[in-house]
């Protein structure tokens, strides 16, 4: 037995002995951390500057930010005679074209919001205003609320990052804008890959208020990155967009203005048409290769139930952009985003980015065979943009519309000062 007890049991003893210690303080440091875990405040907040006012909590589990923009327009009208006989006179005009402040955040690390007003009328108008589910098994993330439907590249690159002033004509003709809706999307493939999808209901009213029966609409979009280098300086984006409506009241009309806000004449205009459901489908591309860039969508309409059958319209648009300080279009899930200068505007002499622009576009909402002249238009524009430091930026567009409607042009000179926050 004292054999046994000096080669197996002593031995083992000691081992433990010796381990007593390490245990104690392990268990010692554990418990300090819990302590730690349960006495700090779940008030306490770190407030900082990244490109908006932030608040996090300390485990980084609630998330705030609110921010906001100014944009600050003016335009100068030329119109041939023909031009303001069909549509008016064109007076030149300086608006707001966006005075936004918003609230979002993340609650428990799970739960989005967001909360965005525009007051550039004088009054509070809805924006982005919608409550979100993060991570959901399956399905991805869901979407509740008053949001831009997935359709379109140029919809889904906030007003903040444009290369133009407006959007291309193609925008207000054919895409939905922010409707009600409910939409689940993810990404896939280590965010190469971006979905959505979502059931909608048309609100033309502020607060978004659907209460028409059917007025509903089925829209989805898919894009991705075939080719993406240098952490985005060189990419390649494809991608395409299909919506299906129910229009409210059996209507459907399709117009835009010539890419100018501040001018209330829409050359082209099919006017209201009988509408059993439309259809939209689109195609969209952007090439990013160093400090140049390209994009181009085409968009094609199809309206059923009218009294010639079914009547179909359709447009599109090309751009291109040098950055001429070296800079390049930042890439973030799925659409672009805010341009960093190299160096900020005055800043140890710095230049800010500077960036020239050229953009076709061309909308047809012609259709013989359906009895349809809503007018063809094509715009030419260029642009001069100037990134002053990550929150502001100054842009610059000359637009020349030639619109079928009436045999003469316009150009227009628009300029923006742009301050985000």
């Amino acid at each position: 037995m004292s054999n046994i007890f000096r080669k197996l049991i002593f031995p083992f003893l000691l081992v433990l002995w010796s381990a007593v210690p390490a245990l104690a303080g392990d268990v010692e440091h554990r418990l300090d951390a819990l302590e730690r875990e349960l006495t700090e405040k779940p008030g306490d907040f770190r407030v900082y500057w990244e490109n908006g006012l932030r608040f996090d909590s300390k485990d980084r589990r609630f998330k705030y930010r609110l921010g906001g923009r100014i944009q600050n327009d003016w335009a100068f009208f030329d119109a041939d005679p023909e031009i303001e006989d069909a549509f008016g006179s064109q007076k030149d005009g300086v608006e707001f074209r966006r005075a936004q402040i918003y609230l979002s955040g993340l609650l428990y690390n799970r739960v989005q919001f967001k909360a965005q007003y525009d007051f550039a009328g004088g009054t509070a108008k809805f924006k982005d205003v919608f409550i979100g589910l993060l991570d959901v098994p399956v399905v991805g993330n869901i979407l509740v609320g008053h949001f831009i439907e997935p359709f379109l590249l140029e919809t889904h690159v906030s007003n903040k990052y444009l290369t133009f002033l407006e959007r291309s004509l193609l925008f207000e003709a054919f895409a939905p804008d922010r409707n009600p809706g409910i939409a689940i999307y993810d990404q896939e493939l280590d965010g190469r890959l971006f979905w959505a999808a979502g059931w909608f209901k048309e609100a033309a009213s502020d607060p978004p208020v659907a209460r028409e029966s059917g007025n509903n609409a089925v829209t989805v979009r898919l894009a991705g990155l075939p080719w993406f280098e240098r952490k985005g300086r060189h990419l390649l984006h494809l991608g395409a967009s299909y919506s299906y409506r129910d229009p409210p009241g059996g209507t459907a009309r399709f117009r835009t203005r010539p890419e100018a806000h501040l001018t209330e004449s829409r050359f082209v205009d099919t006017g209201p048409l009988m509408a059993d459901s439309v259809q939209l489908a689109n195609a969209e591309a952007a090439w990013v290769a160093g400090p140049l860039s390209l994009q181009a969508e085409y968009t094609r309409a199809w309206v059923a139930g009218g009294v010639k059958g079914e009547a179909g319209f359709d447009g599109f648009y090309a751009q291109a952009g040098w950055f001429l300080t070296g800079e390049h279009r930042p890439y973030l899930g799925g659409a672009f985003s805010r341009v960093i200068p190299r160096k900020n505007f005055l800043d140890g002499g710095g230049l800010g980015a500077w960036q020239v622009v050229a953009r076709y576009s061309q909308v047809d909402l012609d259709d013989a065979e359906a009895g349809v002249k809503g007018g063809f238009e094509e715009n030419i524009t260029l642009g001069l943009n100037g990134f002053l430091n990550p929150q502001t930026r100054l842009m610059f567009n000359y637009t020349h519309a030639s619109p079928s409607t009436a045999s003469g042009d316009l150009d227009v000179l628009q300029m923006r000062f742009q301050v985000e926050f």
